[in-house]
């Protein structure tokens, strides 16, 4: 059956009844009645009559001028006369309004056809508005439910992914897609998707320049309505049994569409029957991509407040612990320096006196060991101060180089297998020539992590990220040593927390560097299973908002 399914409450019964009188009156006909169209019933649905006793028609007439599209006029029970009109709108039969004269009247005729067809063509307009406005009641209530929704959250995943399922619902799709665009490399990356049948291979996809509805709307900046998808040549195929589709622009600013960097990304949905969306439905995505637009901006901003926040307490902390390990470095330099040299003279001094030979090999032996641990003393001392030096202004490193002149400093030994997995086109970092020191100090604790190791391999591995934040240089140093108990894994970054062959300040000094850089560090390890360290670096970042 052709028909379109409406939810026949939603009009005034009053209404409806005026017009089945008044098509009595205007055919001057015994009795009427309106069928409508009810999605919740295989059959169409007796709204409204008058002066209806018992259909004097077929009880299967209504439901074969629904099929035909067309008016019939019939001979009833008793020699009743008939007329049946479909009432069409948007393309589709809503219903019949249907009237039937006395056993002793008239056939009906033309002009009798032609008023019946005006309030059957007059209910329908009247319907489709009154659908209409109802649908846009209920939308914009949802709307505003998802504004509310929207700005209790500023976790972007979480907003991205309440976005495209607020749409879905809004316009009633299957399935949908929403791809924020990654300016320096002109990609439309995905972020979120809806609906069954998503594999990997389908989430990896990504539209290239002049293929594809959501690349289309991208590079013009305009809304897309395809009502046949298989008759669409723009159409790239993911989900067979799609069949229409509605795409439109994340942007702000919509008075200057083409402005740069006014562009954010693109909102797909798609249904799997035909023409399911129309321009009042584009008009309601555009209102939301307005609300997804704000709701993206003020979860990037709260992150980079956030991220800017860290660096800043990590600045602070550099600055204080700056401060007290210089002054206590140069306390301990102080007292400390004039131990070696007092004991070399007191090992002169032994030289002019007759003391026997026992007592000044323990008068030598005390001295050594005075010595050997004025020096360790002063190493530790120098250890201390060295990460707080002032290394003067940051520059752009080449991570892939630091890593290959870190490997040559920590001088390690051949017995142990260095493998180098180092990526292409890694953007450069900006630091200080101390995260040179930060990579060597992670290669010499893998060294010392697998003296006892049957296996000794160092897995050296770079990468590039590409996130919402822009471009992170990443740094994998992993090890086949002995490992990190979970009992000492707590504890790994406290400052001046005792390692099995340390005081425990090496890696509090370099996840606070790390920090202090904007980046981030973790430790993944088991006991026995060896160590991995992974960097995240962010890379410099070049301007370049073409799609």
């Amino acid at each position: 059956m052709n028909q379109k399914p409406v939810l026949w409450h939603i009009f005034d019964p009053a209404f409806l009844q005026s017009v089945v009188r008044q098509s009595s009156y205007q055919c001057r006909a015994e009795g009427s009645a309106m069928f409508l169209c009810d999605s919740e019933s295989p059959s169409i649905t007796l709204v409204a009559s008058h002066n209806l006793k018992a259909p004097p028609w077929d009880p299967d007439l209504p439901d074969k001028i629904v099929e035909t599209r067309r008016t019939q006029a019939v001979i009833g029970t008793d020699r009743t006369y008939v007329l049946g009109t479909p009432m069409v709108w948007q393309d589709a039969v809503g219903g019949v309004l249907m009237v039937f004269s006395k056993p002793a009247g008239t056939e009906f005729r033309d002009r009798d056809r032609a008023l019946l067809q005006s309030l059957a063509d007059m209910t329908a307009s009247v319907a489709q508005q009154t659908e209409r406005l109802a649908r846009m009641t209920t939308q914009f209530r949802a709307l505003h439910a998802i504004d509310v929704a929207l700005t209790s959250s500023l976790e972007l995943e979480r907003v991205l992914n309440l976005i495209l399922e607020a749409a879905a619902e809004l316009v009633d799709a299957e399935h949908g897609s929403l791809r924020l665009l990654e300016p320096e490399a002109g990609k439309l990356v995905l972020k979120a998707y809806y609906g069954n049948g998503w594999t990997p291979e389908k989430m990896a996809y990504a539209p290239r320049i002049g293929q594809g509805i959501v690349r289309w709307v991208a590079e013009n900046r305009r809304p897309y309505l395809s009502p046949d998808v298989r008759k669409d040549p723009l159409n790239v195929v993911l989900f067979e049994n799609m069949r229409s589709s509605i795409s439109v622009p994340l942007q702000f600013g919509q008075e200057e569409p083409l402005k740069p960097d006014s562009f954010m990304g693109v909102l797909l949905l798609e249904s799997s029957r035909l023409s399911a969306f129309d321009q009042q439905d584009v008009e309601l995505l555009e209102a939301l991509a307005q609300e997804a637009v704000i709701a993206i901006q003020n979860a990037n901003n709260l992150y980079r407040i956030q991220v800017e926040q860290e660096k800043r307490l990590a600045a602070e902390k550099w600055a204080v612990m700056g401060q007290a390990a210089t002054a206590l470095a140069h306390r301990i330099n102080n007292l400390m320096g004039i131990v070696p040299v007092s004991a070399q003279e007191i090992f002169r001094s032994l030289s002019d006196l007759e003391i026997p030979e026992v007592e000044k090999k323990w008068i030598h032996a005390n001295l050594g060991r005075i010595q050997r641990n004025a020096g360790f003393v002063l190493k530790l001392s120098d250890a201390l101060f060295r990460p707080f030096k002032d290394t003067g202004p940051t520059s752009r490193y080449d991570v892939n180089r630091l890593l290959s002149e870190a490997l040559e400093a920590a001088d390690l030994p051949d017995r142990i297998e260095v493998t180098r997995r180092f990526a292409e086109k890694l953007p450069r970092v900006d630091s200080s020539l101390l995260l040179l020191d930060v990579f060597m100090e992670l290669m010499i604790n893998a060294r010392k992590a697998m003296e006892g190791s049957n296996e000794r391999k160092l897995i050296i591995t770079t990468r590039c990220d590409r996130l919402d934040t822009g471009k992170w240089a990443v740094v994998e140093i992993r090890d086949t040593g002995q490992g990190i108990g979970s009992d000492r894994m707590a504890n790994i970054w406290n400052m001046f927390h005792p390692s099995e062959d340390g005081w425990g300040f090496g890696l509090w000094w370099i996840k606070t560097f790390i920090e202090r850089q904007g980046g981030s560090i973790d430790c993944e390890s088991r006991r026995g299973m060896g160590t991995t360290f992974t960097l995240r670096l962010r890379g410099v970042e070049t301007l370049n908002p073409s799609v």
